[in-house]
């Protein structure tokens, strides 16, 4: 073992060592993607992504046509997880939930059930504070549409067939600022609920770098 390695990373690297293993074009029927001999492709918050068919090493495209950057851990283990775990039978309920509330029904515990009674992106909140018009452009890059909640709320796509929400409510004199995420009611029929935090954290990340902060 490299002790060089962080869990993370370790988990990173199982995950693909088992995808080599998977019925490729099952996985390709049921979510609509595009496979050949060599790769499996999909798109992961408006990024290209493909997955080598013997590997399992999962890269992603900078520039929409070549493929030069390793996956990271909260990219592989969605999208390995979306693979996975999902049901038999998808489909959205186009009612929206919080992950607060998404939490809480579960019962979660642990590091996810801390999370749930707290502002789960308190970091995010203060950072974007006063940044609202920043905010929504790093959303419409990232392919969203704008919703009408909060000061700034956005629909976007995690995968081309799961919408993810994102509203904002700016600080003012009296309450700090706020991002809630809110998924479709059926979420759970997709992917763990720790996996929404993956994505979560992804996202907003994202955004905070096309923010160019």
């Amino acid at each position: 073992m490299d002790l060089g390695k962080s869990n993370y990373e370790i988990q990173a690297e199982k995950a693909q060592l088992e995808f080599p293993k998977w019925n490729h074009k099952a996985i390709a029927d049921k979510f609509n993607l595009i496979y050949d001999k060599q790769y499996l492709y999909i798109n992961f918050i408006n990024q290209k992504h493909r997955i080598n068919r013997e590997t399992g090493l999962v890269e992603k495209s900078i520039d929409g046509i070549l493929y030069h950057s390793k996956a990271g851990f909260n990219e592989i283990m969605s999208i390995f997880d979306l693979f996975s775990y999902s049901k038999a039978q998808l489909e959205l309920s186009g009612e929206w939930i919080n992950m607060q509330s998404l939490g809480a029904s579960l019962g979660a515990t642990g590091h996810s059930g801390r999370a749930v009674g707290s502002d789960l992106f308190a970091p995010f909140s203060k950072h974007f504070s006063g940044k609202c018009s920043e905010l929504a452009k790093a959303c419409v890059q990232l392919g969203g549409k704008e919703a009408t909640y909060a000061d700034v709320s956005f629909i976007i796509n995690v995968f081309d067939f799961l919408p993810v929400m994102i509203q904002f409510w700016d600080c003012d004199d009296e309450f700090s600022g706020e991002i809630k995420i809110f998924w479709d009611k059926n979420i759970l029929n997709y992917m763990h609920f720790e996996t929404t935090f993956y994505i979560a954290y992804h996202l907003l990340y994202k955004v905070k770098k096309i923010m160019g902060e």
